[in-house]
């Protein structure tokens, strides 16, 4: 695989929007004393309006936690995780291009990262109600690819989410799920190519795919008879 392009998420990738999203839920649920169940942050996290509202469906208290939960979190200072510079860097310094896609409103995403598209110049941008279909429909990594002119073989979405991955498992693309708000678990396998723990774990990954592999040749001689073979590494 020769990556061209890394479609990465603003709110897990780039910010620390979903882990204090995923920890606001939890204080609320715990002072309504409200059992989260299994996997119901795998299928809210980064999932579409349509999606969202199946989920909720099936936890009605978890349903009027929402709209409390997201008006604090929209109080919330927002931090821009540490690692992704030195990301991005890497990236601009091979030439990969990059692309992002949010979970917010265009304006209301510009107004947090609007430095780090203008230093990293940044052209593609999909925000999720520029899309007919939210995560977990693969349509705003399909967008962002033809955007940059980038085939989905060719493409590897960085992203925290479950419905992140598995739309970019639909859209014939790669994916590295980056534990930020969400523990590493079997699930996550399934649609994942990669799992790391630390973002810039992501250099190391692009490096493997990326560097052209050693090739050497080796004669053997066997009963008087030379025999060429190849190693790689």
């Amino acid at each position: 695989m020769n990556i061209q392009l890394c479609i990465l998420n603003v709110e897990g990738i780039l910010l620390d929007a979903n882990k204090s999203l995923v920890d606001l839920y939890k204080m609320s649920a715990a002072d309504s004393d409200i059992v989260i169940p299994d996997g119901f942050f795998e299928n809210i996290l980064s999932a579409g309006f349509d999606h969202r509202q199946k989920v909720f469906y099936q936890y009605p208290r978890l349903a009027q936690l929402e709209n409390e939960v997201l008006k604090k979190h929209r109080r919330l200072p927002v931090t821009i995780l540490p690692q992704i510079t030195e990301v991005l860097d890497f990236l601009k310094s091979r030439q990969i291009k990059i692309a992002l896609v949010s979970d917010q409103k265009r304006q209301d995403v510009l107004s947090i990262i609007q430095p780090i598209i203008d230093k990293y110049e940044i052209d593609v941008l999909v925000c999720f109600n520029e899309v007919l279909m939210g995560k977990p429909d693969p349509n705003v990594y399909f967008k962002a690819a033809k955007l940059s002119n980038v085939k989905p073989a060719h493409t590897l979405v960085i992203d925290d989410s479950r419905n992140g991955c598995y739309a970019a498992h639909l859209a014939y693309m790669r994916s590295v799920f980056y534990q930020n708000a969400l523990p590493i678990s079997e699930r996550l396998f399934k649609y994942s190519y990669r799992q790391i723990t630390q973002l810039n774990e992501i250099i190391e990954i692009i490096r493997q795919e990326n560097d052209p592999k050693v090739i050497f040749l080796f004669f053997q001689v066997q009963s008087h008879h030379f025999q060429m073979g190849t190693l790689s590494f």
